[in-house]
């Protein structure tokens, strides 16, 4: 596996920002969010009852969430997976915090790291002594920090990429995380590094991202990168602005850390609504950000402005694929909604191993929610799937299980207003069972509150949590929205229809799905066709 060399440039910046006046900024000042695991272990033995609510909100800088309700003494913890890359060993530790704390289970997550449920804080010392002895790390998994930075799932591995990112991933996230530099952002700051020509890491709604990019330069062919900057969801989505440069592999680490200095002292941080990058972005617009960026750099980057944005970059590159190395092959699991066992979990490293060149065993999580085995020799192949599917492990999904994602929703949630996570995986089941007529590729979302974890905006169908009345009860129901998309044609997707009552969503989906089936032109796509279409001819299919 590719690593940061010992070549990597030593970077400091002082800080040189002024906190803001709301309470999250004056609660960094009087204590840095890193400080807080001293109090983590000290909590461990005084018990869920002593613990403050400051540093309760501190508490996120490790991954520590309070569970739904706040006051049931109970935690969500997100783990830290650059690139979601992990050895069999390191799932193995895995596997066992959820059989030992987590109530058996464990949730892939969009950034590609696995979430934990109905952890208490005396358990704490136990697993983050667990997970360092595997070399991982909670911290800055939450936050006002650097969050998991994300990539290709097989960056290195994939026979089409444009640069393999697992150097630059390595470098910059080992010089971000546990750096006092930026562990006080204005908010949270989630970063993309991938090689990927399809753009699967999601360089457009990430806050910097930095995605492969070809040039051709006196005759010759150079890979290296470019760099986007301002994206993100939530309730105010922006779309990320492409700076138009060209980066060499050794400059994306110097390029991260003043881009980080601009987010950390140029951000804004007298309201917390505005405190993203992608405000500072729409303030500044890319013209001016490059501008800075280059002055703290102190030389010009190389000017580009023909870059080709893919056509469809929302997959999961589930499948199985033969490897740029001859003769291996990655193998792709599906999982409804990011829900995974840890018998399943403990299954997948077992069989990581036994059928890998190696017998080390590497395995990637995915940011659709999935997981990919990877170096697998082509004689292996028919004897893992058979194994799969002895297991239940599904390596070759229907179209509809591989386009699912869905946030934590209201099981687990302070957030969210509507329950997602079993939702879709029941939904994922009635849609494979009801509408089965549809073969297409259709991505199905589910975020259960507007901060959008389950990144409703970009998918082809999204729905967001909402509530209505039913004789005088209040029910469960979703706003639907239809037509999102990042890449070439990126776009937000808009509302078609709102409070769809959770029970019939299946049924909704399956209306419009046949109305597009009976009026689509030729081979138009799903996407392009909600596109077209007038929405009262949509909304009068769906009676």
């Amino acid at each position: 596996m590719s690593t940061a060399t010992d070549t990597t440039p030593v970077l400091s910046t002082p800080r040189a920002f002024t906190p803001g006046p709301i309470p999250e900024e004056k609660l960094k000042v009087e204590k840095d969010g890193l400080d807080v695991i001293h109090d983590i272990y000290r909590y461990a033995k005084s018990g869920f009852s002593t613990i403050t609510d400051d540093d309760f909100t501190r508490m996120k800088w490790y991954g520590v969430y309070r569970q739904r309700p706040k006051d049931s003494g109970y935690f969500m913890l997100r783990t830290k997976i650059p690139g979601g890359q992990m050895t069999s060993a390191q799932l193995d530790v895995l596997t066992g915090l959820a059989e030992d704390f987590g109530h058996g289970f464990g949730d892939i997550t969009t950034r590609q790291t696995i979430q934990y449920h109905w952890l208490k804080i005396e358990q704490f010392p136990e697993i983050f002594s667990r997970l360092a002895a595997v070399g991982m790390t909670t911290s800055g998994a939450c936050g006002d920090d650097t969050r998991n930075i994300v990539s290709c799932p097989v960056a290195g591995f994939d026979k089409n990429e444009i640069i393999d990112a697992n150097p630059q991933i390595a470098e910059v996230n080992k010089h971000l995380t546990d750096n006092r530099e930026f562990s006080n952002l204005p908010r949270k700051y989630k970063i993309s590094i991938s090689g990927c020509c399809i753009h699967c890491a999601q360089p457009d709604i990430n806050c910097l991202s930095f995605f492969g990019l070809k040039r051709t330069k006196e005759g010759k062919e150079e890979c290296g990168y470019g760099v986007m900057v301002g994206g993100g969801l939530s309730s105010a989505p922006h779309m990320a602005q492409n700076l138009g440069v060209f980066l060499r592999a050794d400059q994306v680490l110097p390029v991260a850390h003043y881009i980080s200095v601009i987010y950390r002292d140029f951000g804004i941080r007298d309201k917390r609504s505005k405190a993203r990058l992608k405000f500072l972005m729409a303030d500044w617009g890319p013209d001016k950000f490059r501008e800075k960026v280059e002055e703290y750099l102190g030389y010009k980057l190389d000017r580009h402005d023909q870059w080709a944005f893919p056509e469809d970059p929302e997959t999961d590159h589930l499948g199985v694929y033969e490897q740029k190395q001859p003769g291996l092959f990655y193998v792709g699991i599906c999982f409804a909604g990011g829900r995974v066992r840890a018998n399943q979990l403990r299954k997948v490293a077992e069989l990581a191993r036994k059928y890998s060149n190696d017998g080390v065993g590497y395995i990637r999580n995915t940011n659709k929610q999935n997981l990919i085995l990877v170096n697998i020799p082509q004689k292996n192949i028919e004897a893992l799937k058979k194994e799969l599917d002895d297991n239940n492990l599904i390596w070759n999904p229907s179209n509809f299980r591989t386009g699912c994602v869905a946030c934590t929703g209201t099981e687990f949630c302070n957030l969210a207003i509507a329950e997602t996570k079993n939702r879709m995986m029941e939904l994922v089941t009635q849609l494979e069972d009801t509408a089965g007529f549809y073969k297409g590729k259709i991505r199905v979302h589910f975020s259960g509150c507007p901060s959008s974890c389950g990144q409703h905006q970009i998918a082809d169908i999204g729905f967001r949590g909402a509530q209505t009345r039913v004789n005088g009860v209040m029910t469960e129901a979703f706003d639907m929205f239809i037509g999102g998309s990042t890449g070439k044609e990126r776009k937000f997707n808009e509302l078609l229809k709102g409070k769809v009552l959770a029970k019939d969503v299946h049924i909704t989906i399956g209306k419009l799905l046949k109305h597009y089936e009976d009026n689509k032109q030729n081979d138009e796509s799903f996407m392009h066709y909600v596109r077209r279409a007038k929405k009262e001819d949509m909304l009068a299919a769906l009676i």
